[in-house]
């Protein structure tokens, strides 16, 4: 028995809940918990079929709690498995993502991110989540009505391809799963000359210089040999009636694409592939030309960012390269759709078509473009001021914003592994780059409030 008002280690460790999440909600973490309209974005992401069976362990967490632990990824910028062991130690933590473990209890499951980033990617919808965050943001924002555009492309974290590179992985490609099958069938090992051929690849890949002739060559070379592989698969395959695994299947087919598209480039007219493949892992990636001096091509998903008051809005992503200047009324719509209204738009001189003008002309919208023709002289040097000031806001907070993002919420190179998982990395890694800024906002209002 313990004497009367004496505080066991229990409640030590567990003081008072609401003494808790008061001191929670003091933390950095608490300032970016309330940024972020949690109830809302979870109401757009069902829940999954295993949680709602009520068969089975309970899931560490729910739809809140994993939206907190993906944002936790990007805010902290650790490995998975690094963030499951910092939430097993840190309660502040541990209240972000709606839990309480208790001193015994610890996650050993380090996929948990993982997973969770994948089924929130199959069920992410951009738009329906996007218009919550503007509802809940809108009262610490100013100006909604300067919208601001351009577009950068989020890379992929892949090997820089080449086309004998991409041959050669496919060839190994089709020889692994050859040996895997064959091992299986208790057969011997295919007789296919694999070493001679890694020798001769390795020898090309290790010279300083590779002429044009040599490249093609070389890949003439690969080509017949990953023929032969692909129809000893075949043969195999029909004689013994495999049937391979939907993984398996996916490799192989990319395989033939990519077979397909290198014969064209080595035997066809045309040196221009469409839908071109860069990686076997990653076939929906193409190649983005962004026509920088350092980095003329980027593999990765392209953005067409809205920023409005320093908060950006993904108004369109694709793998696909576009041309951005033909999504410049889309993104008009998407300011008047969150913030009710657009007056003065700021966008590169790509997105100057004479289109865009005369919508704009239109609708009434300044914009940063050089007008064409003549100007009446009482407006030229007004418009000339109102151009520098937008042209100053996109170079600095528009252009500064792609740089935050990557260099501080994990976007410089998207780890993830499929098309849904990506996106979803993206789109966490903006909303935890804008959660960060409204949480400022947020203290610094309720600082002026205390003052007054």
């Amino acid at each position: 028995m313990h004497k009367p008002g004496h505080m066991t280690t229990a409640n030590l460790l567990f003081p008072h809940k609401s003494l808790l999440q008061e001191r929670f909600l003091q933390t950095d973490l608490g300032e970016l918990y309330q940024a972020i309209p949690f109830d809302a974005l979870a109401t757009q992401i069902p829940m999954p079929a295993h949680s709602m069976s009520g068969r089975g362990r309970k899931p560490w967490f729910d739809i809140k709690g994993a939206i907190g632990l993906i944002i936790l990824k990007h805010y902290l910028g650790i490995s998975d498995a690094l963030l499951i062991e910092r939430i097993n130690t840190d309660w502040s933590m541990q209240m972000f993502c709606g839990i309480t473990l208790h001193p015994a209890e610890r996650i050993a499951d380090t996929n948990l991110p993982s997973y969770w980033r994948g089924y929130i990617g199959k069920h992410l919808d951009i738009a329906a989540l996007q218009q919550q965050l503007a509802i809940y943001w809108k009262p610490y924002m100013s100006e909604t009505n300067i919208g601001m555009q351009d577009a950068t492309c989020y890379e992929s974290r892949i090997a820089f391809p080449t086309d004998i590179k991409l041959l050669w992985q496919s060839c190994n490609e089709i020889y692994l799963l050859l040996g895997s099958l064959r091992k299986q069938l208790r057969l011997r090992k295919s007789r296919c000359n694999y070493d001679k051929q890694r020798n001769v690849y390795l020898h090309y890949q290790k010279s300083r210089k590779k002429t044009r002739r040599q490249e093609k060559k070389m890949r003439k070379k690969l080509l017949k040999f990953l023929l032969r592989l692909t129809e000893t698969l075949e043969q195999l395959r029909t004689k013994h009636k495999i049937v391979l695994t939907s993984k398996q299947n996916k490799i192989v087919k990319t395989v033939l694409k990519v077979y397909e598209q290198q014969h064209q480039r080595a035997y066809g007219d045309n040196s221009s592939i469409q839908d071109r493949i860069v990686s076997l892992r990653k076939p929906y990636v193409r190649p983005i030309i962004r026509g920088k001096e350092s980095k003329p091509v980027e593999f990765g998903a392209k953005v067409n960012k809205l920023l409005v008051d320093g908060i950006s809005f993904i108004e369109h992503i694709s793998f696909d390269a576009f041309n951005e200047s033909t999504r410049f009324t889309q993104g008009v719509h998407l300011q008047r759709k969150l913030f009710g209204k657009c007056t003065h738009h700021s966008a590169d001189a790509i997105y100057a078509t004479n289109k865009n003008r005369k919508y704009c002309t239109k609708e009434k919208i300044t914009t940063n473009f050089i007008p064409k023709g003549k100007q009446k002289l009482q407006h030229i040097e007004q418009s000339k001021i109102m151009r520098t000031q937008l042209n100053k806001q996109r170079s600095t907070v528009l252009e500064g914003s792609f740089g935050n993002d990557k260099n501080h919420y994990l976007l410089q190179k998207i780890n993830a592994r499929n098309r849904d998982t990506e996106v979803c990395w993206i789109f966490f890694g903006m909303l935890t780059a804008n959660a960060s800024k409204i949480a400022k906002r947020i203290v610094e209002r309720s600082r002026q409030a205390r003052a007054a």
